[in-house]
């Protein structure tokens, strides 16, 4: 069955003014997928104190070890399951039934407002491996396409999961184009892609080096690039990934108890940077005390976060939202006095933007008391907005942000049922002012029935 991640944030990171950009020393990248073990790269000097600016440093030119294209987080929607959006129409996996892990390709078309199985071939049935759209299983399947051609690949690399890449031709069939090579670790989520390759992070253990699998399946061939200790990757813009890890004055003991650790981490930081795939260098972005937490979204060069905790015990317990700004190197409130026990913003990002990108200005906002009644935030007005309410089915339900489309409409999802399984959810085309007046969609999809 698809699988939805939607993940609620209920920690915190307190904040602090950032440092100015610095380039780090790069890490290489290289082709063997054991060299990032046995020389992991090492981390940056300690960062400086968060209210002093780091000193300003230069790196080498590097040569790019492969191209890099426009970098994606792929998409996994609260709203869907695995989707993908060209901007002129959406693709995704959907449950053939409730009762088998079968699934089929459906295509949302906006200009023909039709969603259909993605299967020219006359008089098929959709129901076994000659169908275009047909999958046996969907389990850890994602749906992607490239220079125009959709795709099948493995999201994750279980046992459960396909061993090959598909192209799908509606008109002919599905066709095996690469399969998954040995050097790849099982159990690895494929999490970004751009025009060349997918991209993988497995967790390595704490407080240690890990390791960024790039999987270029078009040439079948995998590249590594040394990640530092605690460094994850959080976001990506253009031809980089955001990262953020943990940066400590003195190194964590192999086996520390919990006291030692949290005595190390009062004095540590959290170091924002951008990571380049091609080269492994790493651009200082700013730095932070360390907190229990996480981030919320990057948009249009601002890192947004939770802090200024009050009222440590629930209920009651309210933060703010901020960000940092990257074009001025400040930190900025955007929205203050959240009540963690009524609202929970949403860390999906709500669209699955065109594959040229869409910079994202809303965050779903998750009413904790009724799932009925959720918000949008606009990230650059800090304005907390109604989702409004459709009529489907005779029964009313919000309308979830769902896709942007190339002429830029929204496409919403609602769905009639108690559950939001999207087998039973019906679409709608927004004209973006009408959607945040609590208006009316611009059109309905016809919805293919699955039962």
């Amino acid at each position: 069955m698809n699988r939805t991640l939607p993940l609620i944030l209920t920690a915190a990171l307190l904040l602090t003014a950032c440092a100015s950009a610095v380039p780090a020393q790069p890490a290489d990248a290289t082709t063997s997928p054991s060299a990032a073990a046995s020389s992991p790269a090492q981390p940056d000097a300690a960062a400086s104190s968060p209210s002093q600016p780091a000193a300003e440093t230069s790196a080498p030119m590097l040569t790019p070890k492969f191209p890099v294209g426009h970098l994606l987080t792929l998409p996994q929607n609260q709203n869907s399951g695995p989707v993908w959006n060209t901007g002129d129409a959406l693709y995704e996996l959907r449950d053939a039934s409730n009762m088998t892990p079968e699934a089929l390709v459906l295509k949302t078309d906006y200009a023909a407002l039709t969603q259909s199985v993605y299967c020219d071939i006359p008089g098929c049935t959709h129901d076994s491996d000659a169908c275009p759209a047909y999958l046996a299983s969907d389990f850890c399947v994602g749906v992607m396409a490239v220079d125009g051609t959709v795709y099948t690949y493995p999201g994750e690399l279980t046992n459960v999961a396909p061993t090959q890449i598909y192209r799908i031709d509606p008109a002919v069939g599905k066709t095996p184009v690469a399969a998954v090579p040995d050097a790849l670790p099982h159990h690895m989520q494929l999490q970004w892609c751009d025009e060349y390759a997918l991209y993988g992070c497995p967790l390595a253990a704490s407080h240690q080096p890990g390791t960024l699998y790039r999987w270029d399946w078009q040439n079948d061939t995998v590249q590594t690039i040394p990640m530092l200790a605690d460094e994850k990757i959080i976001a990506c813009e253009g031809s980089r990934f955001l990262t953020i890890r943990i940066e400590a004055n003195e190194p964590f003991p192999n086996f520390g108890s919990t006291e030692q650790e949290k005595a190390i981490l009062a004095h540590a930081v959290y170091v924002y940077a951008w990571l380049d795939p091609a080269t492994g260098a790493r651009e200082k972005i700013c730095t932070r005390p360390y907190a229990d937490g996480y981030f919320h979204n990057y948009y249009d060069g601002r890192i947004y976060y939770t802090g200024n905790f009050r009222n440590a015990d629930t209920p009651g317990q309210q933060a703010a939202l901020l960000y940092f700004d990257t074009a001025d190197g400040t930190e900025k409130t955007l929205l203050d006095g959240i009540p963690l026990d009524t609202y929970g913003i949403d860390v999906c990002v709500p669209f699955s933007p065109a594959f040229a990108g869409v910079p994202q200005r809303y965050l779903r906002v998750l009413n904790v008391g009724d799932a009925y009644a959720d918000c949008l935030l606009d990230m650059e007005t800090g304005d907390v907005l109604p989702a409004p309410a459709v009529t489907a089915e005779g029964v009313r339900r919000p309308a979830l942000l769902l896709a942007c489309t190339a002429s830029g409409q929204w496409l919403t999802t609602a769905n009639p049922r108690d559950s939001y399984d999207p087998q039973y959810s019906l679409y709608a085309l927004w004209d973006p002012a009408d959607f945040l007046a609590d208006g009316q969609p611009a059109a309905w999809v016809t919805m293919y029935a699955t039962e």
